[in-house]
């Protein structure tokens, strides 16, 4: 395994190796960019000329000028194009013939096919090819340098566009030597700044690194590997330190263990004289558990059977209670009934008053009946008098007659009818006066029912008060001696808890092994304590008290139980890492 130095230094390499990566991935992407700016500029370039090739082809198809005129025209307006300073533009057709080539007017109208570059690429038929295959593109070539001979070629990057209409390859080209030539000077910058960055780095690193193996006084691993065997409980394991050294990881790791083993030492003496003490409170608690749990068990007796006697008296009371209320509902429904008795009377004398109304309109109508009838006498007589002319006259007043006489006789059978409706209204109003006095007579019957119920239940009232009052009087008896149950428990289960400490503690520094000690030290079980054992025994149930009359004497080390609760026995402790009730585990942290 490396050591902590080496495998910083490692990390150290790596980093130049990244920063080298880096420079160079930088100007690779500085080249490229400016790559693809010629590139932009001359797709600009040539697509402008292009632009004007397409103009006089316009003017042509509108017959404003000629075809030769204007391919004339064109040529020259190219030929004078210039950029970035003296470039320009040329122009071949398909055969492939120059027709316009500002550096070299001897080239025009020479076929260049066979022209080729140093490495043999005919670079004028791969322009036709790209044009005519994509209709324009990049062509990339060995180019002669303007004023050099041939054997002087550097890379030249052309662009060239096909105008169909014309058959004309539209070209212009840039060296690629001054790119070339900035991406050189772009690498070295690079390399000048990362040796100077890399350069501070690398001497931060190095004072890190030696300023870490000094803080740690040695190897990461032989310190965890100290600290393994401390942690295991090895106090007997020797710290080699570097002269001089008084401030390292190691230094104090070697005086930590040294402290350490002293600490354990003294809980080792401390522990049985704990132990000791915690015995003999336990066994002072025996006796008076013994005399508070008869105490208690005799109050609880007397408390069920008052208990009992409560409940007895209580339900007596709730039944007069609710006959009480059964009575003041039979009142209610009389009294109830006895006014639907009174609505009853009013309604039948409300019938006899309607009678009497309809009796007088019979008289109206046998009135009525008597005049028609006389009409039609007096009618009749009329028409004999007149003879032959008052014949049906007559037979109309003798069917008026007739009518009148049965409507006479109807409303005296109406009348007889009313008359023998209103006589047994009345019976019938002289039954409801005599059931209404008898309603009366019930409600005060079940009045005077309702007084002798209510004085039974305001006797048994009284009756449970009183045995409310014996049965307070033996509760706070009995909360008394479940306090003093609760304080001889609580000594108890305190005492049984130190014990149980302390013998934990015990188990717990037995792992350790410090110097002058020919081996560990066996671990020491943990038995249930003796008095939380017959307190556990000898507890009885009880109820939980409100406010207790005193505080314990002995502050528990473990959480108690709830009074009246037997205390729980103390589980063995295991002999390398326990867990006492209430202690937070320090002592198992070293």
């Amino acid at each position: 395994m490396k050591s902590l130095k080496a495998q910083l230094l490692s990390a150290l390499v790596v980093m130049w190796i990244g920063l080298l990566a880096l420079a160079a991935w930088s100007a690779f992407s500085a080249r490229e960019t400016m790559i693809e700016e010629r590139k932009d500029g001359l797709r600009r370039v040539v697509e402008a000329a292009n632009g004007v090739v397409n103009s006089y082809v316009a003017d042509v198809a509108a017959g404003k000028i000629s075809k030769e005129e204007a391919q004339k025209n064109a040529l020259e307006r190219i030929a004078a194009m210039r950029y970035d300073g003296d470039n320009y533009l040329f122009i071949f057709d398909s055969r492939p013939v120059v027709l316009m080539l500002p550096s070299n007017k001897a080239m025009i109208g020479k076929n260049v096919a066979d022209r080729k570059d140093s490495e043999g690429k005919a670079y004028y038929v791969e322009m036709m090819k790209v044009g005519q295959e994509k209709g324009q593109g990049f062509v990339q070539y060995m180019g002669r340098l303007p004023g050099t001979d041939d054997s002087n070629r550097t890379p030249k990057m052309s662009y060239v566009v096909h105008n169909k209409t014309w058959d004309w390859f539209i070209v212009t080209g840039v060296f690629l030597s001054d790119v070339q030539a900035q991406f050189r000077s772009d690498l070295f910058k690079l390399l000048g700044i990362l040796v100077v960055v890399g350069g501070l780095v690398s001497l931060m690193m190095l004072a890190i690194i030696r300023r870490i193996t000094g803080s740690l006084g040695g190897e990461p691993a032989y310190a965890v590997a100290i600290a393994t065997r401390i942690a295991s409980g090895d106090l007997t394991v020797r710290v080699d330190t570097r002269a001089g050294d008084n401030r390292s990881l190691l230094f104090e790791m070697a005086t930590m263990r040294e402290r350490l083993g002293g600490v354990i030492k003294g809980i080792r003496q401390g522990t049985d004289a704990i132990d000791v003490g915690a015995r003999e409170i336990a066994a002072g608690n025996l006796d008076l558990s013994s005399r508070t749990e008869e105490q208690a068990g005799s109050l609880a007796t007397t408390a069920s059977n008052m208990d009992t006697l409560t409940a007895t008296v209580k339900q007596n009371a709730d039944n007069a209670r609710q006959a009480g209320q059964l009575a003041n509902n039979a009142s209610e429904i009389a009294k109830r009934g006895g006014e639907v008795v009174g609505q009853v009377v009013q309604t039948m004398e409300g019938i006899t008053e309607s009678s009497r109304k309809i009796s007088d309109i019979i008289g109206v109508i046998d009135g009525i009946a008597f005049q028609t009838n006389i009409l039609a006498l007096n009618a009749a007589v009329e028409a004999a008098r007149a003879g032959e002319q008052g014949r049906g006259f007559a037979v109309v007043a003798s069917e008026v007659r007739s009518l009148a006489q049965r409507s006479a006789q109807a409303a005296k059978e109406i009348k007889a009818l009313i008359e023998d409706s209103v006589q047994r209204v009345g019976d019938g109003s002289d039954q409801v006066a005599r059931a209404g006095e008898t309603m009366g007579e019930v409600v005060s019957a079940v009045h005077r029912l309702t007084d002798i119920v209510s004085e039974i239940s305001a006797a048994s009232e009284e009756q449970r008060r009183g045995i409310e009052q014996v049965n307070l009087a033996i509760g706070e008896m009995d909360q008394v001696t479940q306090q003093n149950a609760a304080l001889v428990e609580e000594a108890a289960a305190a005492a049984g808890s130190l014990e149980e400490q302390a013998r934990r503690l015990k188990a717990a520094v037995a792992t350790f092994r410090v110097e002058g000690e020919e081996g560990a030290a066996a671990p020491v079980p943990v038995a249930v304590p003796k008095a939380a054992a017959v307190v556990a025994k000898a507890a009885i149930p009880v109820k939980p008290l409100p406010k207790p009359a005193a505080k314990p004497m002995v502050k528990a080390a473990a959480p108690l139980p709830p009074p009246g609760k037997p205390a729980a026995p103390a589980k063995p402790a295991s002999a390398g890492r326990s867990s006492p009730a209430n202690d937070d585990g320090d002592w198992e942290t070293f």
